[in-house]
């Protein structure tokens, strides 16, 4: 089952972001000021009873959770993860797995063949060949890419000895790179955009993706604002809309969405 606007289609997945064991209210990246979400959906900030009000409210079957305390290289929220693993929700988990390493430590604490997708995030991948490493333990099934800027720039790990291949990239050689590795599904996010309410950043980007790249599933979102904006996703060639903020202060309610 999957929530969809009337027109054009487009599979709708609610996001949280997990810090320090509460969804907080990701806005511009700015993961040091986050506080708590206020849900007009839950009386509280818990993770299991923000998916629940999300299933109740929407009849979602799929979260994207990202674990904002892992992806900046801290301790993952095992405890928090496990209790939506729990559920009958299929969980997208974006928790900094980018090297074999990560991958690894994640999966001594989380039974990973739970997860319906890991999420492969350029923010936390030092080099090409650990987006290729990754996708290969992984499986092509599961394994998501997310292309990730921040104010139209790709966002990439330090270095501190050799340049990242990643510079000498730009979005589109990026993009084409994960293709060629063989992932089937791609995130495209801005994440200045996330939180702020002004609209989508990544409409031309990922338009520019969907006539490259035909056989590419393309998920994008931060700063929806209305059934508008999810629209628009899809007319820019975007499968799968990533939304918070406006389903947490009821800018996009169960009557804007089909549940088929």
């Amino acid at each position: 089952m999957q929530c969809e606007i009337r027109h054009p289609k487009i599979n709708v997945i609610p996001v949280i972001d997990l810090l320090h064991g509460k969804v907080v209210h990701g806005k511009a990246g700015q993961r040091s000021s986050y506080q708590p979400i206020q849900s007009v959906l839950a009386d509280s900030a818990e993770p299991l009873g923000i998916c629940q009000s999300l299933q109740q409210h929407f009849g979602f079957t799929d979260l994207y959770v990202a674990d904002l305390n892992a992806l900046t290289g801290g301790a993952a929220n095992v405890m928090e993860i496990a209790q939506l693993l729990d559920t009958e929700i299929n969980i997208w988990l974006d928790a900094g797995t980018a090297t074999l390493t990560a991958l690894e430590k994640l999966s001594r604490q989380i039974p990973l063949d739970m997860l319906a997708y890991v999420i492969i995030a350029l923010e936390c991948c030092p080099q090409p060949q650990d987006l290729e490493q990754v996708f290969e333990a992984v499986g092509p099934t599961r394994a998501v890419f997310s292309l990730d800027l921040k104010g139209g720039q790709l966002i990439v790990p330090d270095t501190h000895a050799d340049a990242s291949l990643w510079q000498t990239m730009n979005a589109i050689g990026v993009a084409r790179k994960a293709v060629e590795i063989g992932f089937r599904k791609m995130i495209v996010l801005d994440v200045a955009a996330v939180g702020g309410g002004q609209g989508v950043e990544t409409l031309s980007l990922t338009r520019n993706l969907a006539g490259k790249f035909p056989d590419l599933e393309i998920i994008s979102g931060g700063g929806v604002r209305s059934v508008a904006d999810l629209k628009s996703l899809a007319s820019a060639g975007c499968q799968y809309a990533l939304v918070a903020s406006a389903l947490h202060d009821g800018r996009i309610n169960a009557t804007h969405l089909n549940v088929e």
